[in-house]
């Protein structure tokens, strides 16, 4: 899928594309060059349990330039193109068994590309993206993005990470201003969220002055809304100023999966580093190491 996720402005809400007409075996991809999910939720929740797993099934369809309208795929051939895979960074509970497709007979109206997500119920509790590419050529720009979150199996009980590194920059001249760092626990009740895990959005905490931030809720989610830095504050204004996040491992890479999703749901790890931005627009332009910002106060 070609949108980006916006990830701390608002997470965008999810298309609700009709299905129209089948197109030839000869165009159609030049008709329908995007992807987009057919029948499948764009997040799926799975609880985490003593024993057992469980299946998500994956769908896409094609979509048109303008993502609308929508069309299954008219052969097998075509659903072939679409390839799977799991995004750098994944939480290792969830699993694909390969890359390939299924092709799915919808009821005589073509075809959907099919992959089934397996979650280990006794793994680790976290964020995982699934994405669906087309590997034909000309059209390897379109992909489509699913999440799966494995909650943590006790709701009430808080749950902490300890070792995480939080950084706070202003990029709203153009360039990342350094404004403060700090390491510590995170918890996860600094947000109120049905995520029952230590969050990216709980790590704000490190840095803001005296619990000195708010945010806010739409389509669902959870994003970071105003924070106060030094004494001064840092305010969302939609369209036009916010919050965005990455997060960086223990050698100082940008993960994958930090990309992609909104940060209630991106599970911190001890020795990983959160990068908060207040940007103008809707690209923060983070780099893909950590040694592309600067620690000093400018």
């Amino acid at each position: 899928m070609q949108i980006k996720k916006i990830k701390t402005f608002a997470v965008a809400s999810a298309l609700v594309l009709s299905m129209a007409g089948v197109a030839s075996a000869t165009d159609f991809f030049e008709t329908y060059p995007n992807l987009t999910a057919y029948n499948t939720n764009y997040t799926t929740t799975v609880t985490k349990s003593g024993s057992g797993r469980e299946d998500v099934e994956l769908r896409v369809q094609g979509a048109t330039s303008t993502w609308y309208p929508t069309s299954l795929f008219d052969s097998d051939t075509s659903v072939s193109n679409i390839k799977w895979s799991m995004v750098d960074g994944s939480n290792s509970a969830v699993s694909i068994d390969n890359a390939n497709s299924i092709a799915e007979s919808i009821a005589g109206k073509g075809y959907a590309a099919k992959k089934t997500a397996t979650v280990d119920k006794t793994g680790n509790a976290g964020i995982a993206v699934v994405e669906a590419k087309n590997t034909k050529s000309g059209y390897t720009n379109s992909y489509m993005d699913f999440t799966v979150v494995v909650n943590p199996d006790n709701d009430n009980k808080i749950q902490t990470v300890s070792g995480v590194n939080v950084r706070a920059y202003d990029k709203t001249k153009g360039s990342f201003k350094f404004l403060k760092s700090a390491s510590g626990l995170v918890n996860t009740d600094n947000i109120s969220s049905t995520i029952n895990y230590p969050s990216a959005m709980d790590a704000i905490k490190l840095v803001a002055d005296n619990n000195g931030y708010t945010y806010g809720v739409q389509y669902g989610t959870e994003f970071l809304e105003n924070v106060t830095i030094n004494n001064k504050s840092y305010n969302y204004s939609e369209n036009e100023l916010g919050w965005m996040y990455a997060v960086y491992n223990t050698s100082g890479n940008l993960v994958g999966v930090s990309e992609k999703v909104g940060a209630e749901t991106f599970d911190v790890k001890s020795g990983y580093t959160v990068v908060w931005a207040y940007v103008s627009g809707y690209d923060a332009g983070f780099p893909s190491t950590l040694s592309g910002f600067d620690t000093t106060s400018k």
